[in-house]
């Protein structure tokens, strides 16, 4: 397996685990909620622990599909390019928008790219968790 293929993949790996950590804690609730609940209140709460829990197993389910996914190539014009503080404690994510489809790209690409710019994604088709970037030669105009 290629490098950056590799660190993708265990990066999807990495995220099943948290999806999978959340969906516990989710799980945890809603039984705590069941088997405690005294009056006919604790429907809302068991509603939204349930709608939660159906949430993050869909999540979860699109990183396992993708491990064992072949990776996508996604190639288009740079129409946005963004950044944004993802979590509090966590730092900056870095995002470009092709087409209809949002990539959370790494920072070296990000300064690297401009709005614009036709780009090559290489990423896996449920998360669009990204696994590489690339300049590309822009199309021909259409009708050519």
């Amino acid at each position: 397996m290629r490098e950056p293929e590799a660190h993708a993949r265990a990066a999807l790996r990495r995220g099943a685990l948290g999806w999978l950590a959340v969906l516990a804690l989710d799980l945890l609730a809603f039984w705590y909620i069941f088997v405690n609940q005294e009056s006919a209140a604790a429907y809302l709460p068991l509603s939204f622990t349930g709608g939660a829990g159906l949430l993050l197993i869909y999540q979860l389910l699109q990183y396992v599909r993708d491990a064992s996914a072949p990776l996508v190539e996604t190639e288009g014009t740079v129409l946005r390019k963004w950044s944004r503080a993802d979590y509090i404690l966590f730092g900056q994510g870095y995002y470009i928008a092709i087409g209809r489809a949002i990539f959370r790209i790494p920072a070296e690409d990000y300064l690297s790219l401009d709005e614009g710019a036709y780009v090559k994604v290489v990423h896996f088709p449920r998360t669009l968790n990204v696994v590489s970037v690339h300049p590309s030669t822009a199309p021909p105009p259409p009708g050519v």
